[in-house]
């Protein structure tokens, strides 16, 4: 447990370097729009990705309820790979692969990706998107679109 405590916190405290940095997000490929601290409204979620390094990018996120951590999740986007692979691995489970999706429904001029996996039992579709240069929102959901979740963040302050 004091491993993956560490693991964790060492990847939190990396992810949050990068974001002070304040990078040139158009510089970092196609999902440089991604790169970035992200907090959601009230504090209690809050979301992290690395700049893209060797084809990979590297995230990290936790829902706080009380002061406490109820969940967190480490993931990366294998952007080496064609179409490009999300990998999820929530509370540290299993790690569970998401296959890019081209085809997944799309608002026309936002920068956008969705990652599919029929086989999964919930959620089978992760789709991230940037309504704006300081905000970024998730829809999880099944591959038809039934029991979503939307997520909704800007910018991390700090």
């Amino acid at each position: 447990m004091r491993t993956l405590k560490l693991a964790i916190t060492s990847a939190a405290a990396l992810l949050v370097a990068s974001c002070a940095s304040g990078p040139d997000y158009a510089s970092m490929g196609r999902l440089g729009w991604m790169v970035g601290c992200w907090e959601s409204a009230d504090g209690a979620n809050r979301e992290t990705w690395s700049p893209p390094s060797a084809g990979v990018m590297f995230g990290a996120a936790t829902t706080t309820e009380n002061g406490e951590l109820a969940f967190f999740e480490q993931t990366r986007i294998m952007l080496n790979s064609q179409p490009a692979t999300y990998v999820a691995s929530p509370n540290g489970a299993r790690a569970v692969t998401f296959v890019e999706n081209p085809e997944a429904p799309a608002l026309e001029g936002v920068p956008q990706i969705a990652f599919d996996n029929a086989q999964n039992e919930y959620p089978q579709r992760i789709a991230y998107s940037s309504p704006g240069r300081d905000r970024l929102a998730a829809t999880v959901s099944q591959l038809d679109g039934s029991r979503p979740t939307q997520y909704s963040w800007t910018r991390c302050a700090s």
